[in-house]
């Protein structure tokens, strides 16, 4: 009797123990919330919305979504002339290089480049056009309204450097300035097509030109076959 007695006792006392080791095992084993997973998500959401806005940008540049498009499209050429059919195009591409090289200590390096060869692009399409060349005193309402209405030139951010530029330095010195200017921003490494899985084999104008020899050769046989 007391051996039986005793087993019951322990067999009880293990069901007790096992219970309460399932019970705290089950506790510790409780899933936890992945905020990395959610950060990610509603970063993909955000450049989806962002592109469908950017996609609604560059129609507005052809003047097919009404009224609304079409104030937007002029406040668009005037402050970036020729250049703003590329805005909504550049600005998806940056926020996208952004979050893709996010913590990169060299994309915000990247990024100013790429701003400044945008720039010297809207000086090169002032030079062209000369609105602001030919004005005797800066006026920043008129360049606006020229690059609005006639949807030319740099508009206000380049039709002002152009003026700035060729004020001080005339046509000549405005010339070597944005070629160099060109130069460093473009020859800064600065990948024309980044690399997600490994950076050192983005594509830069370097490592995408051809050698010395290529060049030659097409040289001669452009001049051989007309």
């Amino acid at each position: 009797m007391a051996n039986s007695s005793g087993r019951r006792a322990s067999t009880s006392a293990g069901k007790r123990g096992g219970k309460k080791t399932s019970a705290s095992g089950r506790k510790g084993s409780a899933p936890t919330y992945d905020y990395e997973k959610e950060s990610e998500l509603l970063h993909e959401i955000g450049l989806i919305i962002f592109f469908i806005l950017m996609v609604i940008l560059f129609l507005c540049n052809f003047g097919i979504i009404g009224p609304v498009g079409n104030a937007i499209s002029g406040v668009l050429f005037g402050l970036f002339g020729l250049t703003s059919y590329a805005v909504p195009v550049l600005l998806f591409v940056a926020v996208s290089f952004w979050y893709a090289n996010s913590g990169n200590p060299n994309a915000l390096r990247k990024l100013i480049s790429g701003g400044v060869l945008f720039l010297m692009i809207g000086v090169v399409c002032e030079l062209f056009v000369q609105n602001s060349l030919s004005l005797e005193k800066y006026d920043i309402r008129q360049i606006y309204e020229t690059a609005r209405t006639g949807r030319i030139g740099g508009g206000v951010l380049g039709g002002s450097l152009a003026y700035l530029l060729h004020h001080y330095l005339e046509t000549i010195g405005t010339v070597l300035v944005v070629l160099s200017l060109f130069w460093v921003a473009g020859y800064n490494s600065t990948p024309c097509y980044p690399s997600t899985l490994d950076p050192s084999s983005s594509l830069t104008i370097y490592n995408s030109s051809s050698s010395h020899f290529t060049l030659t050769a097409m040289s001669w046989v452009s001049l051989i076959i007309p």
